[in-house]
Formats: C-alpha cells, structure tokens, sequence
C-alpha cells in the first residue's frame, strides 16, 4: 500500500457551544451615507481653514 493510500483523514468533530466565536451586535444603521458625507466635509473644511490661517502665521 503506497502513503498515498495510507494517508489519514482528518475527521471533523462537532465544536461544543462554548467553542464557536461569539459575534458582536451590529451597530445600529442610523449614520447613513449622507451624514457620513456631511461630516466628512465638515472636517475638510476645517482642516482647510488650519491650513490656510497657518500659512498666514508663516
């Protein structure tokens, strides 16, 4: 018989309760795309007026 053949396969066993991984609650969908978008521009906004003030000082 050449090792090939003799080769074991590897059983799978049943995973206990306390073995599977537990997921996280999703997080609630109430920030949606458009306030993403509006904070998103908020920061861009003040960042530009940082850099703008900083490049007066210098």
């Amino acid at each position: 018989m050449s090792k090939k053949q003799r080769r074991k396969i590897a059983v799978e066993k049943p995973l206990a309760e306390s073995d599977v991984p537990v997921q996280p609650e999703a997080a609630p969908l109430g920030f949606g795309f458009d306030e993403m978008l509006g904070e998103l521009e908020a920061i861009i906004t003040e960042a530009e007026g940082r850099l703008a003030q900083e490049a007066r000082t210098m």
